[in-house]
């Protein structure tokens, strides 16, 4: 495929989101592989900042992981002392999930190296550009965890 032809894979909305997804979360990864953590770790910080006490599964939901999944990243944190849980694990209990001291340094860190990921200087765009293309995401992201019946109205107006 030509560099100047705008058909196939181009024009596919989709495939580009993935793409760029992958250039610019190469960059966060890696910088926070650099510290010990990963992406869905950082999502974990992140969501527990400011004092929050969330569940297992509401992190999950929140970092887009598996509930399934989750468990597992919580087990690793823990052993880690980025997190903790609040009284010992048992089925069908709320267990709320906290970050330590350490995990707030840990996150202070890791959002600082994602940040420094939204300067798109060396692909093209510049700081305006960035933080639109930003907005859109933001955009997209938000419609997508409103209720169907709030997208049918967004569309007659």
């Amino acid at each position: 495929m030509d560099a100047d032809t705008h058909d196939g894979l181009d024009l596919v909305l989709g495939w580009n989101a993935v793409k760029v997804g992958r250039i610019i979360g190469t960059r966060i990864t890696t910088g926070l592989a650099d510290h010990g953590i990963g992406l869905v770790q950082f999502g974990v910080l992140s969501c527990l900042a400011h004092g929050a006490a969330l569940t297992s599964a509401e992190i999950a939901r929140a970092v887009f992981v598996r509930p399934q999944s989750m468990a597992q990243v919580l087990d690793g944190m823990e052993e880690q002392g980025l997190i903790r849980r609040a009284a010992a694990r048992s089925k069908g209990r709320r267990n709320p999930v906290q970050l330590t001291v350490d995990g707030e340094h840990t996150l202070e860190t890791a959002l600082a190296i994602a940040l420094a990921s939204n300067d798109l200087t060396s692909l093209g765009l510049d700081r305006t550009e960035s933080g639109r293309l930003n907005e859109l995401l933001l955009t997209v992201i938000r419609a997508a965890e409103e209720p169907p019946e709030q997208h049918a109205h967004r569309a007659v107006s």
